[in-house]
């Protein structure tokens, strides 16, 4: 059976873990954030080239 100082070294893990869980999966979706702005921008200036060339 776990003493109290196991459960107590489980819990302080446990919150460890989940803090960087946390960490890791916010740098994703800052990353996910970042790639949508560079795709966006990237079709804006391919529609535009498109329409420079077909106005051309």
């Amino acid at each position: 059976m776990p003493t109290p100082e196991d459960r107590h070294r489980r819990r302080e893990r446990q919150t460890r873990e989940v803090e960087l869980s946390q960490q890791e999966l916010r740098a994703s979706i800052e990353k996910t954030r970042e790639l949508l702005s560079q795709s966006e921008t990237m079709l804006k200036r391919h529609r535009s080239e498109c329409d420079e060339a077909d106005a051309g």
